[in-house]
């Protein structure tokens, strides 16, 4: 799966196993078809990617970058929503670094620098 121009930070499989995301230093999320291992279109994430993961229930891609968490709905591939940190790190350090949902698709957790966990419950599309 070539098309990143910078490191790749992270990938992730949608549920069903039919795509796969990838972001990293390029600031782009980049969607591909699992089964031919065709580009199907990428996401301006505005920002370095440091993780992705597909919701467990909605068709949204999730990714945390430098200064916030993008909610894309693929469907049609309109951001959602997007969640900042009140009080962001200094100039240079990413703020969230890891993400996970919990296995009803209702929560998602988002690991931070700052030490903290920040939870948010997620309501329907």
């Amino acid at each position: 799966l070539v098309g990143h121009t910078g490191v790749v930070y992270t990938t992730s499989v949608s549920p069903d196993g039919s795509l796969c995301a990838s972001g990293g230093k390029d600031c782009t999320a980049m969607l591909w078809d699992v089964n031919d291992g065709k580009h199907l279109y990428s996401l301006d994430a505005g920002g370095t990617i440091n993780a992705m993961i597909f919701s467990p229930k909605n068709y949204w891609l999730v990714a945390a970058t430098d200064t916030s968490i993008k909610v894309w709905d693929l469907e049609n591939k309109n951001v959602l929503d997007e969640l900042s940190s009140t009080a962001p790190p200094k100039c240079g350090i990413p703020w969230c670094v890891s993400l996970c949902w919990s296995a009803d698709g209702n929560t998602l957790f988002a690991g931070s620098t700052d030490g903290n966990i920040y939870v948010y419950e997620v309501g329907q599309a």
